[in-house]
């Protein structure tokens, strides 16, 4: 069970069938992050923080050094309610998903991307839609890639899809759950190189790897490859994996396996390689790569962002402070 709202969390280890539950509370942490949910590194090598706690964007050297922020709370478009993952385009564009839940007594959501220019000028939304609460055609993002191509892929959670939109904003394609046998999908990554498709499926506790290509017509159609995962403990097993990043040079997957405490990676053949682990507790939530190869990845349960070497080591604990 799995409980959530747009405030910061508290965390108590009650084991259930997906593994932890989240116990919601409110608070706000000014001086460094509070809750972050994803994170993703500039061409420069700084990174860019989803603060989902305070409803901001954290910019950080790339060595931890703070660099600034920006957003506020709100429900109109240039506002952050509820933050999930971050990712950036070519031109250095700072994308969110924002899920926009309505306060008790409200009738309607807002939900869709946030578009920022890398100085924090809100540029427009993405698949933003107004919707009743009984509304069947919901879209809560979660998690979000952007391909070579600009093209943007949206984990469209409530909806049971995955949306794919031009770098212009243009709805291209619907990957519908039924369809392509998942379902509440948390994030998707593009293998550029291979032209593959991941996405996330806590409620399988699978990863699906589908194929990419084009029609005569320009019609984007993802057709399936393989899944990988089950749930459960052991190396290869999920237990609510959360976000996916991958190595386009290698084709390597990586899985941020939040109540199982790790990071979990895979070759582009859906096989086993290894894990990643933080010391003590932690929540592993959004992932990124560095140009070294360097893997990061966003702790919600410690308000920290840990960078680790490739071969699996902890290069560093980064807490941000204003």
């Amino acid at each position: 069970m799995l409980i959530l709202n747009r405030c910061s969390f508290l965390i108590q280890s009650l084991t259930l069938f997906l593994g932890t539950v989240l116990l919601a509370a409110c608070a706000t942490s000014p001086g460094g992050l509070l809750r972050p949910n994803g994170v993703v590194v500039a061409p420069d090598g700084s990174l860019y923080v989803m603060d989902r706690g305070n409803y901001r964007i954290v910019h950080l050297s790339a060595t931890g050094q703070w660099l600034g922020a920006f957003g506020q709370l709100g429900t109109e478009p240039g506002h952050i309610y509820s933050g999930w993952d971050i990712d950036l385009d070519t031109a250095g564009n700072i994308y969110i998903c924002n899920q926009v839940r309505a306060e008790e007594g409200a009738s309607h959501f807002r939900d869709g991307l946030e578009v920022f220019s890398s100085t924090g000028q809100f540029w427009r939304t993405i698949g933003a839609q107004t919707y009743a609460y009984d509304d069947e055609q919901i879209n809560a993002p979660y998690g979000l890639d952007i391909d070579e191509q600009g093209r943007v892929y949206v984990a469209d959670f409530d909806g049971d899809a995955v949306r794919v939109f031009s770098a212009q904003g243009e709805l291209l394609a619907r990957l519908d759950g039924d369809a392509h046998q998942f379902g509440d999908p948390t994030d998707v990554a593009v293998d550029d190189q291979r032209q593959l498709l991941y996405i996330a499926d806590p409620f399988k506790s699978q990863v699906h790897q589908f194929s990419l290509s084009l029609t005569e017509t320009g019609q984007l159609t993802a057709t399936h490859q393989l899944s990988l995962g089950g749930y459960g403990r052991e190396p290869g097993q999920f237990a609510y994996l959360q976000n996916l990043v991958v190595d386009d040079a290698s084709g390597r997957l990586y899985v941020s396996d939040m109540a199982n405490r790790r990071i979990q990676v895979f070759d582009s053949e859906g096989q086993y390689v290894t894990q990643l682990a933080a010391p003590g507790n932690w929540q592993a939530m959004g992932l990124d790569l560095g140009p070294d190869g360097a893997i990061y990845a966003a702790d919600a349960f410690n308000n920290v962002i840990w960078i680790f070497e490739p071969d699996g080591r902890v290069r560093q604990r980064v807490e941000a402070q204003s």
